[in-house]
């Protein structure tokens, strides 16, 4: 069988991008619409021809929106899947209950709804790629769309052709027609002579989007750019590649920044970060906020303008709260990005390998200096006379390199000089009636994970100055 004009041509754009592999397994999104059919029937039609031995699922979603006619669209492609000998996935949702309990658009709630399902479906049947038929149309009505709602630079690149399905997942998902425009693909159905569904929703103006559609394109083209269309499209591939460019060298950046990171925390050096261009500094968060899986639509210009600004500021340190449940805390050259509410005396202080000789920052609290001397150049009862509780000398000659510097963990504890046994760190900050809430705020010298140096209030007995010691090392630490 010879692919007609529309499946050669999807066919180069599948080719083009990497879109599919031979034996894929792939959730096909269909609506019963004309281009989710079209796109069902062009995929087969490529895998026979081209011999791909894909394994196509027809996924299909009702929601419950229009009564007796979304029973038939379901109805409609179970009977295609079935013409095609093709597997067929049906799930009722009431997408009209669901945007009332979640205080949300009709709209919102839908695409919701339907990415649930392509995730669930594509996980039960180990589907490596979902695919979906949005159009070129599609995707020009998507930029206007976001021009008009207000958008940065990646919300002109409009609809990608290829993503991930999730931030954590293999599965990819692809819309192979989108350099297709919707004129082509009812021609290309007249000429199959197959049938479509039509959701008269589509044509309601009450929606924006369907405005965008019926009422603004037209009007735009009508009298002032007939080319219009095109001329967003060929917008948002300009930006595509100027971001590529600029996400690249972000990322780079972000790398030479970042303190600490976690799931669902980042500590950025904020002096390094002010030194970037607003560009790159705007495209780190973007970078930041994908990587916390953080909902981007959320987030308007001014919340990233709001970001750049408080950690260019000076002074005490200041909290804020943004979209996504996401806090910020900066304070003395530090941010910190975190999903859950962060109090400054919970800071965490990260894990940091202690440079012998040297000066090793500790955020956010201060740094530590490290310096190596012998023995005989100290007059000990004179350096414990003089001493304060900021500095310590140990015996270098017991100390297995590297040490480290980090915060309290549950359960750390130490032999504290002139004591027998050990003690919980816990225990002893009760001990000293340190409050509570500066526990997680003291410094920790650890040696294979274990404290020897409580900062300001213990060393531990094992790294103690002994009559046999030869070489000290002495650290001293310094609060910001």
């Amino acid at each position: 069988m010879q692919l007609n004009k529309l499946s050669f041509n999807v066919f180069n754009t599948i080719d083009k991008y990497n879109l599919i592999n031979p034996n894929d397994t792939i959730i096909v999104g269909v609506s019963g619409g004309p281009d989710s059919v079209a796109l069902l029937k062009v995929l087969y039609a490529i895998n026979t021809n081209k011999r791909l031995h894909l394994h196509l699922i027809v996924a299909h979603l009702n929601h419950q929106l229009r009564g007796k006619d979304s029973e038939e669209d379901a109805l409609f492609i179970q009977k295609l899947s079935e013409e095609l000998h093709l597997p067929f996935i049906l799930k009722n949702v009431d997408v009209h209950k669901i945007a009332i309990q979640t205080k949300c658009s009709i709209e919102e709630a839908a695409r919701c709804e339907r990415y649930k399902f392509f995730i669930e479906s594509s996980r039960t049947y180990n589907a490596s790629v979902v695919a979906l038929g949005h159009t070129a149309d599609d995707n020009a009505e998507t930029i206007l769309h976001r021009i008009i709602r207000g958008t940065g630079l990646s919300g002109l690149e409009g609809i990608p052709i290829k993503r991930q399905l999730t931030g954590d997942s293999s599965t990819q998902l692809i819309r192979p027609l989108l350099y297709t425009w919707r004129n082509e693909i009812i021609e290309y159905l007249k000429n199959e002579q197959a049938d479509f569904r039509i959701d008269t929703s589509n044509y309601e103006t009450k929606y924006l989007r369907n405005k965008i559609r019926h009422e603004l394109i037209p009007l735009i083209e009508n009298q002032y750019n007939p080319n219009f269309r095109n001329t967003l499209l060929q917008l948002s591939q300009i930006l595509n590649i100027n971001n590529k460019y600029l996400s690249s060298e972000a990322k780079k950046t972000l790398e030479t920044v970042i303190i600490k990171r976690a799931e669902d925390s980042y500590i950025i050096n904020s002096h390094l970060l002010s030194k970037q261009s607003k560009i790159i500094q705007y495209f780190i968060f973007y970078e930041i906020l994908m990587e916390m899986q953080i909902p981007l639509k959320e987030f308007s210009y001014a919340h990233y303008t709001k970001i750049i600004e408080e950690t260019s500021k000076k002074g005490k340190g200041r909290q804020f709260q943004l979209p996504g449940k996401l806090h910020l805390w900066h304070e003395k050259g530090i941010l910190y990005i975190r999903k859950t509410p962060l109090q400054k005396s919970f800071i965490p202080i990260p894990e940091t390998i202690i440079q012998i000789p040297g000066i090793t920052p500790i955020y956010p609290s201060g740094q530590l200096t490290a310096e190596i001397s012998d023995v005989q150049n100290l007059s000990l009862d004179e350096y414990k006379r003089i001493k304060t509780k900021n500095e310590e000398i140990l015996d270098l000659g017991r100390i297995t390199l590297p040490i480290s510097v980090r915060g309290r963990k549950d359960g750390d504890a130490i032999s504290p000089l002139g004591t027998k046994g050990h003690k919980k760190l816990k225990d002893i900050f009760i001990d000293k009636k340190i409050p509570a809430q500066q526990r997680n705020a003291i410094p920790v010298v650890v040696m294979n994970d274990q404290p020897i140096w409580v900062i300001g209030v213990c060393i531990d007995n094992k790294v103690k100055v002994t009559p046999e010691t030869k070489k000290i090392l002495k650290l001293t630490f310094q609060k910001l």
